[in-house]
């Protein structure tokens, strides 16, 4: 039932707003838009069984609590010049790193529906490759059969970064020529491209054991993939997950020098298809480019004002960005986003969390050898350098697959007979 239950909401997260912008219609089934909260509150349903009936390591439930305490206590004393309802979306959307992963933990039981779940999010990132692949030279089917542009403004509320020409969100567009970037079934090309960057990792540990080439030919597919979508983190995170994966693993490549020789033919073929976006970005040739500098150093600049206390709930982060509320820091960037609304203590529980997190899954795969757990940890590496850049961690189609997945591998490595192991989670 839980792993029923797991597989409703990865379908959802992952198809959530291509469905309902279908049904939607552009508003000819409003009740649509009612399908996003109704996957939110079963999320935090499932968070919350998680919290009361499952023993959770305490190196992660102590910075857990701390953190999504801090958060509360600022939900309830926000700021009264901010709307209540951009501080329950800014509350909520900071809360999403530890919803999901209380999700995989309590959904995930054992070895086996860990590895089916990753089964099932490369079925999706499959499909969505292929999809992507044609509705990136088939722009007319978001505007025109779907609607997308009235989804995302009067549903998901994007007031601002759509195209004027068509209404579609900036996202769909990239590169100096601002051309279109493969938005898949996930209907955004940043969350595709942080999506593809999951899985592909994940799967090559999946099956390394039982199909070792077939895997290695899945995650160089999906990483065509993450190049269709032009999302520079995705790219970045994937290629380090990849290299530190395959340089630390023992079972994909038993020989040291199989090893080495994998290392280097990913880092030249990463480094080929890299040169023209390395080329532009070094030489910042391409307003995003720009733009995720500018945003860097007011972050930077703004910070010493946060250094104890927050700004409050929506004084920052995509909720509050979209209503324009957003007046400290450069509007870029996850930690920060934490650090700015809730205060920089509040940014260090998180990352002592993650860091915890990170620790947990390294020392998972060196006791029980669980490549899968490998995976997570290299992928919780590369995910980390965009913490600086971006608001993916912060985000549920984007990194809902790296939250389940962790929860997930830690969930199945505590029920393993290895006493030390069980000790430590």
């Amino acid at each position: 039932m839980r792993f029923l239950v797991l597989a409703a909401i990865v379908l959802w997260i992952h198809l959530g707003d291509l469905v309902t912008a279908w049904l939607y219609d552009g508003g000819a089934w409003p009740e649509a838009g009612m399908l996003r909260p109704l996957r939110d509150l079963m999320i935090i349903i499932v968070a919350g069984l998680c919290l009361l009936t499952v023993r959770l390591p305490k190196a992660l439930l102590i910075p857990m609590i701390a953190y999504g305490g801090i958060t509360l206590i600022y939900l309830l004393l926000g700021r009264s010049e901010i709307a209540l309802g951009i501080r329950i979306g800014s509350f909520g959307t900071l809360l999403i790193p530890i919803l999901l992963f209380l999700v995989g933990y309590y959904c995930i039981r054992g070895p086996e529906q860990l590895r089916r779940c990753i089964a099932l999010m490369a079925a999706l990132a499959i499909a969505s490759i292929v999809f992507g692949a044609w509705e990136q030279s088939n722009t007319w089917f978001w505007v025109e059969t779907i609607n997308y542009p009235s989804y995302m403004l009067n549903i998901k509320g994007m007031l601002l970064g759509a195209n004027p020409e068509n209404g579609l969100p900036w996202n769909f567009y990239g590169g100096v020529e601002r051309e279109r970037r493969a938005a898949g079934l996930l209907a955004s090309s940043l969350a595709l491209g942080m999506f593809l960057a999951m899985v592909s990792i994940a799967t090559l540990a999946s099956l390394e054991r039982r199909a070792r080439w077939q895997g290695i030919a899945l995650t160089s597919l999906m990483f065509i993939g993450i190049w269709m979508s032009g999302t520079r983190g995705a790219m970045l995170a994937a290629s380090l997950a990849l290299i530190g994966y395959l340089a630390t693993g023992t079972s994909l490549f038993r020989s040291r020098l199989a090893r080495l020789i994998m290392v280097a033919a990913a880092f030249v073929a990463i480094g080929i298809a890299s040169y023209g976006i390395i080329h532009a970005s070094v030489n910042f040739l391409d307003g995003s480019t720009i733009g995720h500098w500018d945003a860097l150093k007011k972050n930077f600049t703004d910070l010493p004002s946060v250094l104890v206390v927050g700004a409050g709930l929506g004084a920052q982060g995509g909720v509050a960005g979209q209503q324009s509320y957003a007046a400290i820091g450069g509007g870029e960037g996850a930690i920060f986003s934490i650090a700015f609304q809730l205060g920089l203590p509040a940014a260090l529980l998180f990352l002592w969390f993650y860091a915890n997190l990170s620790l947990l899954l390294w020392r998972g795969y060196r006791v029980h050898q669980e490549p899968i757990a490998l995976a997570a940890f290299w992928l919780s590496c590369g995910l980390a350098t965009t913490f600086v850049s971006s608001e993916h961690i912060l985000t549920v189609s984007g990194s809902g697959a790296f939250w389940l997945l962790c929860g997930g591998a830690l969930r199945s490595l505590s029920r393993t007979s290895h006493p030390v192991l069980r000790e430590s989670l």
